[in-house]
């Protein structure tokens, strides 16, 4: 079996295929999740969990890339209103 790793955006394509001809509703329940949740899943508000790779059979792999500042770029410090310091 041939393993594809996938960014968000193909994820999000995999799973729209997935739900083929049915309503968001239908694939909702299906899965198992609320509309609600599969929404916000589709509009980014919320990561796709546990529960939808488990019912597609897929493997969650999380990666992440920590930025570090380059020299000729200086780091900024921002306060909580958004000004920078």
């Amino acid at each position: 079996m041939a393993v594809r790793k996938l960014n968000l955006e193909q994820f999000l394509d995999f799973l729209k295929k997935q739900q083929g001809g049915q309503t968001a509703q239908q694939f909702a329940s299906r899965i198992g999740v609320s509309p609600q949740y599969l929404s916000d899943v589709y509009n980014g508000r919320r990561p796709p969990g546990e529960s939808i790779t488990s019912a597609l059979k897929v493997a969650k792999e999380v990666v992440y890339t920590v930025a570090t500042p380059s020299k000729t770029s200086p780091s900024r410090a921002v306060t909580k209103a958004g000004e920078e310091k």
